[in-house]
């Protein structure tokens, strides 16, 4: 099955289809008998499948437009309605923003361009419907960016063809070179695309940006996880807390490790609103322990460490549960704590930190890194007693 809201992708491209066969019954018929039979099956499968493992009957892809469709995307942020066009487009087509926008020129005002076009009528229709949410997210444009790199496409071979024509009908062409007496470069730049160069050169300008950001830009959230996963099962028996916003690393999408099993590992939560509260006045975990970290460290952590670092009693919410701001959150210290290196700008949580025995073994990242509370890089303290 795919992602529910790739639905808005697919309900145009069925439709479009159907529309074109509507004039051969035979085969609109064919069409929609294969449509129906895979789909039941599909749906059927996931439904059984979905309900063996909650144990109720029920239709995930329905929960799952219900709850985005509700209030509760907004927890996430909301944006403008041109979001999408004005910040999420620049974003996912960077330096071939200028061919994408010359190539639907071109399906516009081509009329032989058919196909094209049916690809621009796909991209306006699914902006146009994912622009109905407040909630709004430049990956949700992912599924569309192949039709917008064609319209890049069509756009630099046009401009290419129409300069070479132009300087061919201008020059003599100069006599070709035995390519054992060509240098080594330009001998490769006859295997690169037939693209004026200067238009390759604007879309390789994001290649050392992209390398930079993929690479090196924010990294330590994971090169943390490959420190923990390195340490000896000795030391991993003490348990380790995450004093970070949630998702800041990948957890145990990365990290496997039988030591940190049965609460050996936890970090703060962000559970949405589902039951209606107020967005205004909701805080989760998260939020109550950046609005004043020195008091979750006090009230909700025990006064002394204990040695044996037994697993915290309730480290986070218990997911589909209301909660407020004195839900009962309660730890054990375990044996590190690994944070991002903005907390240590309060001084009380570094001296409650050193207090209690921890001290930095660890850490990467640059201070000027990051957003919000996960600026500074990321550090790892580690009791010592």
């Amino acid at each position: 099955m795919v992602r529910p809201t790739n639905a808005a992708i697919w309900f145009y491209l069925f439709g479009k289809l159907f529309w074109t066969l509507r004039s051969s019954q035979r085969a609109f018929i064919a069409l929609f008998k294969q449509v129906t039979i895979i789909g039941a099956l599909a749906f059927s499968f996931l439904f059984a499948l979905d309900s063996l493992y909650y144990q109720k009957p029920i239709f995930t892809p329905f929960n799952f437009l219900l709850t985005n469709l509700s209030s509760v995307s907004l927890f996430y942020g909301s944006n403008a309605w041109h979001y999408y066009l004005t910040q999420a487009l620049p974003i996912l087509c960077t330096t071939a923003l200028p061919f994408v926008l010359h190539g639907i020129w071109l399906a516009v005002f081509d009329k032989h361009a058919v196909a094209l076009r049916n690809m621009l009528y796909c991209v306006a229709w699914s902006i146009c419907i994912y622009s109905f949410s407040r909630h709004k997210e430049w990956r949700f444009l992912h599924p569309i960016l192949p039709l917008l790199h064609a319209f890049a496409a069509k756009s630099l071979v046009d401009l290419s063809d129409r300069a070479t024509k132009a300087t061919k009908h201008d020059t003599k062409s100069p006599p070709k070179k035995s390519t054992q007496n060509m240098s080594f470069f330009t001998q490769l730049t006859q295997y690169l695309p037939p693209i004026r160069r200067r238009f390759l050169a604007l879309l390789c300008l994001t290649i050392p940006v992209s390398a930079y950001i993929v690479l090196f830009y924010c990294s330590a959230p994971i090169s943390v996880l490959a420190y923990i996963r390195s340490l000896p099962a000795t030391q991993l028996n003490g348990g380790i807390g995450f004093l970070m916003p949630c998702h800041s690393t990948p957890g145990h999408a990365y990290l496997h490790r039988k030591e940190l099993a049965h609460g050996k590992m936890w970090a703060l939560g962000c559970e949405p609103p589902l039951q209606g509260q107020n967005l205004s006045t909701y805080h989760d975990q998260t939020d109550i322990f950046f609005a004043s970290p020195i008091d979750y460290l006090e009230t909700r952590f025990p006064s002394r460490v204990d040695s044996s670092f037994p697993p915290s009693p309730f480290p986070t919410s218990i997911p589909g549960t209301p909660h407020t701001d004195d839900y009962p959150w309660t730890h054990e210290w375990p044996r590190y704590v690994v944070f991002f290196g903005a907390l240590l700008e309060k001084e009380e949580v570094r001296n409650l930190l050193e207090a209690k025995g921890y001290r930095e073994v660890w850490g990467r990242g640059r201070t000027w890194e990051g957003e919000g509370h996960r600026k500074g890089g990321v550090r790892v303290w580690r009791w010592n007693g």
